[in-house]
């Protein structure tokens, strides 16, 4: 009777162990990270939408990583597009001149799930409203980007003719349109330039404007690269 305290003592340790070895076969395999994985190799974005003529600088925040385009390395066109090493501390741009979606990854951390997405759109263009009314275009002096519109609504009889004026060699030469009342003209501008144009019926009352087409301000979007 007197061993009972010791035996006791010892069912006590034998269970505890019992207890220990059960919670660790329940934790084989377990891990901290989300992906099941310890590594947390990331590009941040993975989506980034920017439109045509931008471009994308990685950098490598932490680890060494690729720049892969394709969606892993058993596509057959992965980085044919580009495939650039990223050591820590170093960075890689690009600049996609084409609209659609650009897949892309890391040869190193692939297996991790690190991968991104670009997506690439056409600029939205503008249209901007000019009034021929009396003898004056209103606005006078127009300033857009290119492959912007301007559309010329008239208020009676005018023209919309480019060049200075009529003694003007080149006048009429990019158009030269007849608009009659509440009628409409419009003209796209495909290139960066200043554009004078004049009103045939009313220039020598000063019916003059100008257009001034300016290149499409592009955009450097950062993505980092972590692990």
């Amino acid at each position: 009777m007197k061993r009972l305290p010791c035996l006791q003592g010892l069912s006590v340790t034998v269970l505890s162990v019992v207890v220990g070895l059960w919670g660790l076969s329940l934790c084989t395999g377990c891990s901290t990270s989300s992906n099941g994985s310890d590594s947390n190799a990331t590009f941040d974005p993975e989506i980034t939408e920017i439109v045509v003529g931008d471009t994308i600088r990685w950098t490598a925040v932490s680890g060494d990583h690729t720049v892969t385009s394709g969606t892993d390395s058993d596509d057959s066109d992965a980085g044919d597009l580009f495939d650039a090493d990223l050591p820590q501390g170093e960075e890689f741009t690009y600049v996609f001149d084409a609209a659609g979606d650009y897949d892309y990854f890391c040869r190193p951390h692939e297996a991790e799930g690190m991968s991104g997405q670009i997506t690439v759109t056409e600029a939205t263009p503008t249209t901007v409203p000019v009034s021929a009314s009396g003898t004056a275009f209103s606005p006078v002096n127009v300033e857009i980007h290119v492959g912007d519109t301007v559309r010329w609504t008239s208020s009676g009889s005018h023209t919309i003719t480019s060049g200075e004026n009529s003694a003007a060699g080149d006048a009429g030469d990019l158009f030269d349109e007849q608009l009659t009342n509440a009628q409409s003209f419009t003209y796209v501008f495909d290139a960066p330039g200043v554009y004078p144009y004049f009103c045939r019926l009313h220039e020598f009352s000063g019916m003059t404007g100008t257009v001034t087409v300016m290149e499409r301000e592009s955009k450097t979007v950062t993505v980092e690269a972590s692990i």
